[in-house]
């Protein structure tokens, strides 16, 4: 094909496009695109360039170069043109289609289409009437200078659809409007928190880009969230939307900032974590915070400098060894500094089965440095007093919820620096607070659920004139919600059997439970008699608490797994993810049950590929039953696994189906994450080669954040009878 029907076709097609152009412009309004062209939209930011250089390129030369009588430069000029309009109407088109997936301001959006289409029409047109401009002087500097004038229009609102208003004097102004604060002036939201959102996140969550429905400009619309929800809840596990997003593996799709894009330091998640963790307030000082509060110390060194720290609160003792620390941490205890840099040490017991007094004694080398202890919940009786009443530097003692009668409270005299003591649902009355009197630094006394009434106020504070007395919200003529009961367990795996108590702390409160995995009613389900539930085989428990006049619990459920049978050995036929191998193999059959915490280190992960095992046994074994201990973290795409399927044989060519599970899905985001049991029984038969496949999740639902993409199956242990 010659040059002249290659230049004919292009420029035909440059008309056409632009008719085309303009004709979606103005009546497609609700155009909706396949995946094909959704693929070319996103591909605008790619390509834009081209039409800009070609541009200003073009303008150059035909102001600058004179080709009335040169064939082959006039020949360059018309090509400059051609590949300028072409360019630019594939640009305006590719920019359109990619317009359609939503999210932008509508007036910035129209500007910046427009502006876009008029540099597409501008162009096509000095190409079409290039003979007749060349012969006027004026008229090509006007149509360079008019170019120009579009092009900085539509890439003006370009970036503010992209970065922002202002972002391109955004330094400069920055740099004059912002004045250096100090620090009893400064605000943790304010000098701290929004700058960070304001560089990380307001790219695409402003109101000309709102990425998710989501607009982070002003407080009430932070407050507000976006389609996925609120951005932040102080009270969750996680803390919420924003940091869960923030601590997605990089190459998840939700993860934010998303890859790419500058990515938050260390730094600052510490700080948006501590913000959020003390309540998200927006009016907070630093130097309303406690002086040995890890968001203060954070929050000084950013505003003063990374080399001028305000020091801690002092204390009259050294830091602990570290290699101490370390040797008491275990998973049902857990010591840590109060604060950054601190000598202090916070210790919180969690487990309530695997509790022992020993556990507190063994505290006593760090007796000087403990200020804080937890033990809410944990079964302490009241001879245990003994061994908390050596901690000379006490300050914070949380006993909530323990077995303690207030028989031995006098023990707690000898906490002469304690501050804060919470003896919320114990047993302990009005009397027994007569042995505290002589802690003159007590300033608060938790008693909501006890036997201390309002009218043992007025005595309690003629003996605690100094102390703020909680009693609690007492919520007359308001229906509350029963709290779920505690599972209180020997173990979760277990030989021949484990014992299992439950416990709700509202009196008169009825517990019924079943060991099927159905939820609890109120009619037909067991009652708890408070004796122990004997449970000799693989089970779901679930227990729900009933009290006339209140709303019912929700439910507690655990799953128990009997191991009897061990395999000699194991295979996986495809390896975990690098992030969540565990053990390997091993992980499968160490009797080692996972916690929520999915980087723990003690899972098998598995994504793009099924989780196969060959169970391998040296003589035929028989089974009837295979359990697997599996964890769901709906936010982190950790779902269910979609299908479940145990084989078995004599060898691994000769295996058969023995059961096929399709586990329940969840139907919405719910709790940050929780391990559930999957069992699968089947007719008792003898095998040498037991094979276990458990499929992930090829699409997330609808309602997912992540919904599309393929889920996570997360196993721990395989149990078998």
């Amino acid at each position: 094909m010659t040059q002249k029907r290659w230049t004919s076709v292009f420029s035909n097609l440059c008309f056409g496009l632009n008719c085309l152009l303009l004709f979606l412009a103005l009546f497609g309004a609700k155009m909706e695109l396949p995946a094909f062209l959704q693929v070319a939209g996103r591909m605008h930011p790619l390509v834009l360039h081209f039409p800009i250089v070609l541009l200003l390129l073009a303008g150059i030369w035909e102001m600058t170069i004179q080709t009335k009588n040169h064939p082959i430069l006039q020949n360059i000029s018309d090509g400059l043109l051609l590949s300028s309009a072409v360019s630019a109407v594939v640009t305006a088109l590719m920019g359109l289609f990619l317009s359609k997936e939503g999210g932008y301001e509508i007036n910035t959006l129209f500007w910046h289409q427009w502006s876009g289409i008029a540099v597409s029409v501008t162009a096509w047109v000095w190409y079409s009437f290039r003979a007749f401009f060349r012969g006027l002087k004026i008229a090509t500097p006007a149509m360079a200078g008019l170019i120009l004038f579009v092009l900085l229009i539509a890439g003006h609102q370009g970036a503010t659809l992209t970065h922002g208003e202002n972002y391109l004097f955004a330094p400069v102004t920055h740099e004059l409007q912002s004045q250096p604060v100090s620090l009893e002036n400064a605000l943790v939201f304010e000098h701290l928190i929004r700058p960070i959102l304001k560089e990380k996140c307001m790219n695409c969550h402003n109101s000309n880009k709102l990425k998710g429905d989501l607009n982070m400009e002003t407080e009430a619309l932070l407050l507000k969230g976006g389609k996925n929800g609120v951005l932040w809840d102080s009270t969750a596990k996680d803390l919420g939307l924003m940091l869960q997003r923030i601590h997605l593996p990089l190459e998840e799709k939700e993860h934010m900032p998303p890859k790419g894009k500058t990515q938050l330091t260390e730094e600052e998640i510490s700080l948006l974590y501590r913000w959020i963790k003390n309540g998200a307030n927006f009016s907070l000082k630093i130097v309303d915070l406690p002086e040995n509060d890890t968001l203060r110390l954070l929050a000084t060194a950013m505003i003063v400098g990374a080399t001028t720290r305000v020091a801690p609160t002092p204390y009259p003792f050294e830091a602990a060894d570290a290699s101490i620390i370390q040797k008491l941490n275990n998973d049902y205890r857990v010591v840590t500094p109060l604060a950054v840099n601190s000598p202090a040490l916070s210790v919180d017991f969690y487990g309530i089965s695997a509790f022992k007094s020993a556990y507190l004694n063994e505290l006593e080398v760090i007796k000087e440095q403990v200020v804080s202890l937890n033990l809410n919940k944990m079964p302490l009786n009241d001879d245990d007093l003994k061994s908390i009443a050596i901690f000379p530097n006490l300050r914070q003692l949380n006993l909530a919820f323990t077995q303690i009668t207030g028989a031995t409270l006098g023990e707690l005299r000898a906490l002469n620096s304690l501050r804060s003591l919470s003896l919320s649902g114990t047993s302990v009355k009005a009397s027994d607070l007569e042995a505290l009197h002589s802690l003159t630094e007590l300033s608060v006394l938790y008693l909501w659920n006890t036997s201390v009434t309002e009218q043992d106020l007025p005595t309690l504070k003629l003996h605690f004139p100094k102390v703020h007395i909680e009693l609690g919200f007492k919520g007359e003529g308001i229906i509350a919600k029963l709290n779920a009961p505690i599972i209180e367990d020997e173990a979760q795996v277990f030989n021949n059997s484990t014992k299992v108590k439950l416990k709700n702390f509202i009196r008169g409160a009825e517990l019924r439970y079943t060991l099927d995995g159905t939820v609890p009613d109120s009619m037909n389900s067991p009652i708890y008699l408070g004796d122990s539930i004997t449970i000799e085989k693989s089970c779901q428990l679930n227990a729900k608490a009933f009290l006339p006049g209140w709303i019912s619990s929700e439910v507690a459920t655990r799953s128990y797994y009997k191991s009897g049978i061990l395999p000699d050995s194991i295979v996986l036929r495809y390896p975990p993810n690098p992030q969540y191998k565990g053990e390997g193999a091993k992980t499968l059959a160490n009797k080692k049950i996972g916690d929520t915490e999915f980087r723990s280190n003690k899972w098998l992960g598995y994504k793009e590929t099924n989780l196969e095992a060959l169970l391998l046994f040296k003589k035929p074994t028989t089974l009837s039953s295979v359990s697997f201990s599996s964890l769901v973290d709906i936010g982190s795409y950790i779902m269910p696994a979609a299908e479940i399927q145990v084989w078995g044989g004599s060898n691994q060519r000769n295996l058969v189906l023995l059961k096929k599970l399709n586990p329940k899905q969840p139907e919405k985001v719910g709790a940050p994450g929780y391990r559930v049991g999957f069992n699968c029984t089947f007719k008792a038969r003898k095998i040498n080669v037991l094979k276990i496949v458990a499929k992930p999740v090829t699409k997330l639902p609808a309602w997912h954040p992540g919904k599309g993409e393929r889920g996570w199956v997360f196993v721990d242990e395989v149990f078998l009878e």
